[in-house]
C-alpha cells in the first residue's frame, strides 16, 4: 500500500508549521504575525499556513511564496457538527482527531460535490465580533462576518463560497453593497442546507425496528457504473430493509419502518422461492415471504437510520454516499450584530464540515483562492513578478514521489529547528 497519504498529511503539518513561524516576529510561537489578507497583527495562536493558490493545485501546494500567516475566524460553540458516526456534536466538545462528515471543497464533479469524511486538524479559540444569521426556516447561527458559506446569490446562480458580510438580504448585504437593476429588491442569497439535525429517539418503538434491523433487515450500499459515456460514472444507493414472512411482525414492521422515515409507504419486494421437482426440474414459487424497504434519497435515509440507529449503521461507508445535494435550502432572513463572543476555530483536511446541517467552509483561511486582499499582501511582500510568475503555476501538474515526501519532510524540519 501506498504511504503516499500518510506522507502528504505529515508534509502538511510540517510545512504549516514552518511558514507560520516564519511569518512570526522572532520565528517564536509567543510572537505576532500580520495577516496576509487583512493586515490585523495576531499572536501565532491564531496564525494558519493560507495558500494563495488552492491546495488541489499540487504544482503551488507546497510552494513558500504561494504560502503565508492568515488569520482565522468561525463559529460559535453551540453550533452543532455532523460526526462520521452520524451524531451531532457541540463545535465546544470537538478535539483534534475528530472525525467528521465533509465534502470535496470544488466542484469535481461537474454540477455536484461529493460526501467524504474528514480529521479535525486544529480547534482553536478566540474572541471576535459575532453576528447572528436569521435563516428563513426558522434556524438562528452566530458567526464572524468572515466565515464563509456554500450559497447561491439569487435563484439561478451555483453554489459558491461567500462570507456572511457578503450574503444577500433584500439585495443589501453587511458591507452596504446594493444589487444594482429593476425587479432586484426581493434577492436574499440561498443557503446550502443537505441535512437536518436528527438525534436518536429513544422510545419503545424506535428500539423495537432498530433491533428488528440488525436482526431480519439489512443495510447495503450499490455502486452503479455507467458505461454509456467515454468514462465510467458513479452512481451510488443506499438500500436499507427489513425481510420478514407474512404476519403480524411483517405488518409492524412495515408501519414502524414508515412512520419513522415519514414515507407513505415502503417498497414491498417478494422472496420467491426455488422449488425442485421429481425429476429435477426447478422453477420460481411464490412465497409468502417479503422485503419492506423504505423510499427517498439517501439523505432521508441516513436521517432515518440517525433517528432509529442500529448496529448496522457502522457499515455504512460516508465516501460511497455519492453528490451532495441540498434538500432543504433556505434563504437568509436577517444577518445583525450581535456582541463580542467567544468563538471555536475549526480546521480539517478536507476544509469543509456541516454545521447544523449546513454545508460550510474551514475556519482557517480568510480569502483563499481569491484575488482580494491576498494578492495585494503578496504584491506588498514580495512584488508582482513573483505573484505573476506564481500565478502561472497553478496551471502545471505535479506528481510528488514517495522519496520527494520524504526529502521535503526532513527539509522543513530542520528548517523548522534553525529558528
Amino acid at each position: 500500500m501506498s504511504k503516499k497519504p500518510n506522507l502528504k498529511v505529515k508534509l502538511d503539518n510540517v510545512f504549516s508549521e514552518y511558514i507560520r513561524l516564519r511569518d512570526t516576529e522572532g520565528h517564536s510561537k509567543d510572537g505576532y504575525f500580520k495577516c496576509i489578507s487583512c493586515g490585523q497583527i495576531k499572536p501565532y495562536s491564531q496564525a494558519d499556513c493560507g495558500h494563495y493558490i488552492g491546495r488541489q493545485h499540487m504544482a503551488t501546494r507546497y510552494n513558500e511564496i504561494n504560502c503565508n500567516a492568515q488569520c482565522r475566524y468561525c463559529l460559535t460553540p453551540d453550533a452543532l457538527i455532523l460526526m462520521a458516526d452520524f451524531r451531532w456534536k457541540k463545535l465546544d466538545d470537538i478535539i483534534v482527531g475528530d472525525v467528521l462528515i465533509a465534502f470535496d471543497e470544488d466542484n469535481k464533479y461537474k454540477t455536484a460535490r461529493r460526501y467524504k469524511t474528514t480529521r479535525v486538524l486544529s480547534c482553536d479559540r478566540a474572541y471576535r465580533d459575532v453576528y447572528e444569521v436569521e435563516l428563513a426556516n426558522g434556524d438562528k447561527i452566530k458567526t464572524t462576518k468572515e466565515h464563509k458559506w456554500l450559497a447561491r446569490s439569487g435563484k439561478t446562480s451555483g453554489y459558491q463560497w461567500i462570507e456572511t458580510q457578503r450574503l444577500w438580504i433584500n439585495s443589501k448585504n453587511l458591507l452596504g453593497h446594493r444589487i444594482s437593476g429593476n425587479k432586484k429588491e426581493d434577492v436574499s442569497s440561498t443557503i446550502c442546507k443537505p441535512f437536518l439535525v436528527v438525534n436518536q429517539d429513544n422510545s419503545h418503538e424506535s428500539g423495537w425496528i432498530s433491533g428488528m434491523i440488525d436482526a431480519d433487515g439489512h443495510i447495503t450500499q450499490q455502486v452503479v457504473r455507467d458505461k454509456r459515456l467515454h468514462k465510467d460514472v458513479v452512481h451510488y444507493g443506499l438500500r436499507i430493509g427489513i425481510s420478514q414472512s407474512s404476519g403480524e411482525i411483517a405488518r409492524k414492521a412495515n408501519s414502524l419502518l414508515i412512520k419513522m422515515s415519514h414515507n407513505r409507504s415502503t417498497c414491498r419486494q417478494e422472496i420467491t422461492n426455488k422449488i425442485y421437482t421429481k425429476d429435477g426440474k426447478c422453477y420460481n414459487g411464490k412465497g409468502d415471504t417479503a422485503t419492506y424497504l423504505i423510499t427517498g434519497t439517501n439523505v432521508e435515509k441516513i436521517q432515518f437510520l440517525q433517528k432509529v440507529r442500529p448496529l448496522k449503521l457502522s457499515r455504512v461507508d460516508v465516501n460511497k454516499l455519492g453528490k451532495m445535494r441540498s434538500q432543504y435550502d433556505t434563504t437568509v432572513k436577517s444577518i445583525h450584530y450581535v456582541g463580542r463572543m467567544e468563538i471555536v476555530m475549526l480546521e480539517t483536511d478536507a476544509h469543509t464540515f456541516f454545521a447544523n446541517g449546513y454545508a460550510m467552509h474551514n475556519c482557517n483561511r480568510y480569502n483563499e483562492g481569491l484575488k482580494g486582499g491576498y494578492r495585494k499582501g503578496l504584491v506588498q511582500k514580495y512584488g508582482e513578478d513573483k505573484v505573476l510568475l506564481l500565478e502561472s503555476q497553478q496551471i502545471k501538474t505535479a506528481k510528488i514521489s514517495v522519496f520527494e515526501y520524504e526529502e521535503m519532510i526532513k527539509y522543513y524540519q530542520q528548517k523548522i529547528r534553525e529558528f
